[in-house]
């Protein structure tokens, strides 16, 4: 047979099986899920990923008819979660609730088992949110620039704490820093806000940084004292906090997020079965609320447009490889 009777041959076959191909499609997605679906984040319980992911799991579970259980799997921020999950079967029965703070490392380690764009499949961002600069309630900082202001004439002699090395709160930091010149020096915590908040009130430690999630019920408490939040617009429940960018660095805007992914090769009708699931889990009044009660936003995401943010984050936090490296 001739190359082009190759080719017409090939061609037909194909046009032949498409249908056959879109049933099958159709049916797994029909099919499934047949059994327990697993939801795991890298984060300890009770951590914000870990709120998130409890407020999905319950309509999730109605939605889809099955039930979703929650694991954490924290470790080495957030690299232990994600090496793990790339390893699983694209089935659909085990889900990845991935953080902004997977971009950063992706983008700063090399080190890294697997390949955050080639090893998982990206279904919808769940939730962005910005953090909060904060201080003692007696601290003398009553103003970002104030502090700035003295790191400026005392460098590294002021700290900053914040959940790990690498992290998203660590760049947020550290992006300001570059630029503004300024030296301030790193505390990294693990374990939630216990330790941060006794050393910040005994005056250990100067700054912390933290998500608005964990840090709402210390503002309302009068524990903590927020001096400047890190979107280009002021917080709705904290109106008047400061940002970063009217303050001190005018171009200047971290928001990180939540999104729900899976092992790379999840068959499509399923992805698309899932994104149709959470966009009915948010769009009930409940759900919504209270994701933008605990500081929130909750418009979700196309795939595509998942991914996208993946890979314009990783172009972004690249040039500050250098900080993780050093400390």
């Amino acid at each position: 047979m001739s190359a082009a009777g190759i080719r017409r041959r090939t061609l037909l076959l194909a046009t032949l099986a498409a249908p056959a191909l879109a049933r099958a499609r159709t049916s797994l997605a029909q099919a499934w899920p047949a059994q327990t679906i697993r939801l795991i984040h890298g984060y300890d319980a009770g951590s914000n990923p870990d709120t998130i992911a409890r407020h999905l799991a319950q309509p999730l579970t109605e939605i889809l008819g099955q039930q979703i259980v929650i694991e954490p799997r924290p470790g080495a921020a957030e690299r232990l979660a994600a090496s793990q999950v790339a390893r699983l079967k694209p089935d659909g029965y085990a889900l990845y609730l991935m953080t902004g703070g997977q971009a950063v490392v992706s983008a700063t380690d090399r080190t890294l088992s697997y390949d955050l764009l080639r090893d998982f499949e990206f279904i919808s961002i769940v939730t962005r949110f910005p953090f909060v600069f904060t201080v003692a309630p007696d601290s003398r900082f009553k103003t970002l620039q104030a502090y700035l202001d003295e790191a400026r004439r005392a460098p590294g002699t002021l700290t900053y704490g914040t959940s790990g090395v690498g992290s998203t709160l660590h760049m947020a930091v550290e992006l300001m820093l570059a630029r503004t010149g300024t030296k301030i020096t790193h505390v990294p915590y693990k374990g939630g806000l216990g330790q941060p908040l006794n050393d910040l009130t005994a005056g250990r430690l100067d700054m912390q940084v933290i998500t608005f999630s964990n840090a709402q019920p210390f503002l309302k408490a009068a524990k903590l004292r927020a001096i400047a939040v890190t979107s280009k617009d002021r917080h709705p429940g904290f109106p008047d906090v400061p940002t970063v960018a009217e303050t001190v660095v005018p171009d200047y805007d971290v928001v990180s997020w939540l999104g729900l992914s899976s092992p790379a090769g999840l068959p499509t009708a399923i992805r698309d079965r899932l994104h149709d699931a959470l966009v009915q889990a948010m769009g009930r009044p409940a759900v919504k609320t209270r994701l933008e009660e605990l500081g929130n936003d909750t418009t979700v995401s196309t795939p595509a447009e998942f991914r996208a943010r993946v890979e314009s984050d990783m172009a972004r936090w690249r040039p500050l490889a250098h900080v993780v490296s050093q400390s």
